[in-house]
């Protein structure tokens, strides 16, 4: 280990901190270059969903693209659940605060939808889910992430330790005027 460098399960953070943003970003680039049809392949093969968030810069006022993993849905498919890898940190976390509807890109499809902060029991019990679902990455999200210890622990335990877990729900609405009017037109090109 070099001197000054922390070391976590025993790797040099650099490696770890360098692994992750490669990971964290993959989906981003899978949907600016190969578009939906290679993001729906990869998200069969892992077993996770993912849904791009179209937000506009809280102090920029320029749209800002994020593509995140769906750790729940509703039946309905109207209500998807994220959780930020970077906590409240997350620059997208600070423009959907500000600015809370946006336009979602799912199932190749582009609406707008507004955001609502979902923590606590209902984020708990959605993040447990699917946990539950997804044990082995779910395992690497926590490794990666650290928002709870173990995954491994019994469901009562775990979901009070979750119910701090930030996770925020998008709300899909096709037939609201209201959020689509409150949203910038795309741009020229833009998906």
């Amino acid at each position: 280990m070099v001197s000054g460098v922390s070391s976590r399960n025993g790797l040099d953070s650099r490696l770890v901190g360098g692994l992750r943003s490669m990971l964290f970003h993959l989906p981003l680039t899978v949907d600016r270059v190969a578009g939906w049809h290679l993001q729906r392949w990869l998200t069969r093969l892992i077993g996770v969903d993912w849904i791009v968030l179209e937000t506009i810069g809280r102090r920029s006022g320029r749209p800002h693209t994020v593509v995140v993993d769906v750790v729940g849905s509703d039946a309905a498919g109207r209500i998807f659940y994220v959780q930020p890898a970077d906590g409240r940190r997350a620059a997208w976390v600070h423009n959907v605060v500000a600015r809370p509807n946006i336009w979602v890109r799912v199932d190749g499809r582009r609406v707008p939808a507004r955001v609502r902060d979902a923590t606590g029991a209902e984020g708990a019990a959605v993040v447990l889910r699917f946990l539950r679902a997804h044990p082995w990455y779910g395992r690497v999200v926590v490794w990666f992430v650290g928002y709870v210890r173990d995954i491994g622990r019994p469901d009562d335990t775990l979901l009070r330790d979750l119910v701090s877990t930030p996770v925020f729900a998008i709300e899909i609405d096709e037939r609201s005027s209201s959020v689509a009017s409150s949203l910038p037109s795309p741009r020229r090109g833009q998906r």
